[in-house]
């Protein structure tokens, strides 16, 4: 099913990044040489942003809040409510998302929810953020997320241990009564395919991870493309989760649009799960678009969840992603 939505819009988008960098090169040692650039040739990447042990999930995301509420694009007591994306919180309890409020000096009348999600959390936000600004009541809706996975692999496993890169990101949602119709379909299909038990390290069944994604995804972009009346010819861009290189091609060639109409910027990011499209669209803008432009979005990963929407994105609003010393 494709939920529409109208008079919705994205008013502003930053994301923080750990300075810190691991080059690719720095697991010859570990994993041998061949093994390394096959895994770059294939995967797409050369290297990572890696946080600090001291530096948690929310001080990335605190500090993208920050670089939006600087522009003055929404006050801080126009927010009303906050939700926390997250596979990497900052404790078990209180929830991260109540935290944040005092760090941000957000109203105390505020509605605060954390959300277990990874790579579609960016977008399962959105669709939660869709929702709550039904009410009268909310006006603007702060989605905070991020991870910092790279402290939760396996680091003997080169499937995982060369894959993530760690991330955070800040949007605000509200109204606008000239936007265009937001066109949203989700799905889960339970799986432990992506796993993070408690006390083990992030563990990943790659072959049905990939089959899941080059079945699923495509079916739910085409769906919602034809719901929005939109084609390879009326579409600016179709922007994935940046998985891996490999399955950003399959994906564009499955849903027959031009690989330079589906960009991939893994290479010097990594899988940066949740905060994998947010940082897309700020690095998109960093390299010159701007303006409005029809595009797709679509993130899929742990859950299985997969997200898909069809919007009209003002790149304008996006802002380049921010370095934290």
């Amino acid at each position: 099913m494709v939920e529409r939505f109208t008079g919705l819009t994205l008013k502003a988008l930053a994301c923080a990044l750990p300075a810190q960098t691991r080059d690719l090169t720095e697991f010859e040692a570990r994993f041998g040489k061949e093994k390394v650039e096959r895994f770059r040739e294939v995967v797409g990447i050369h290297r990572y942003h890696e946080a600090p042990l001291e530096t948690k999930t929310s001080d990335l995301a605190v500090a993208a809040a920050e670089n939006l509420f600087a522009s003055g694009t929404v006050q801080r007591e126009e927010i009303d409510a906050l939700l926390f994306i997250t596979q990497t919180p900052d404790a078990i309890a209180p929830a991260t998302s109540a935290l944040l409020q005092a760090r941000l000096h957000l109203p105390e009348r505020l509605l605060a929810l954390d959300i277990n999600q990874g790579c579609a959390g960016f977008l399962t936000g959105l669709l939660t953020a869709a929702h709550l600004l039904a009410s009268p009541t909310i006006r603007n809706v702060l989605v905070l997320g991020g991870d910092t996975l790279t402290r939760c692999v396996d680091q003997t496993d080169p499937a995982t241990a060369m894959l993530f890169g760690d991330a955070g990101f800040a949007a605000i949602f509200g109204r606008d009564s000239q936007a265009d119709t937001w066109h949203i379909a989700n799905g889960v299909s339970s799986s432990e395919a992506i796993t993070i038990p408690h006390g083990k390290p992030f563990a990943m069944s790659g072959t049905e991870v990939f089959n899941f994604t080059i079945t699923k995804v495509p079916e739910q972009i085409q769906a919602v493309l034809q719901a929005a009346n939109l084609s390879a010819e009326n579409l600016d861009w179709l922007l994935l989760h940046q998985a891996n290189a490999f399955i950003v091609r399959q994906v564009a060639r499955m849903c027959r649009l031009p690989e330079e109409k589906v960009p991939c910027r893994i290479a010097n990011r990594g899988n940066t799960s949740v905060a994998s499209l947010p940082l897309l669209l700020c690095d998109l803008k960093a390299e010159g678009i701007s303006g409005k432009q029809r595009v797709v979005l679509s993130a899929f990963g742990v859950g299985l969840t997969w997200v898909t929407v069809a919007l009209t994105l003002d790149f304008d609003v996006c802002q380049p992603p921010l370095l934290l010393p």
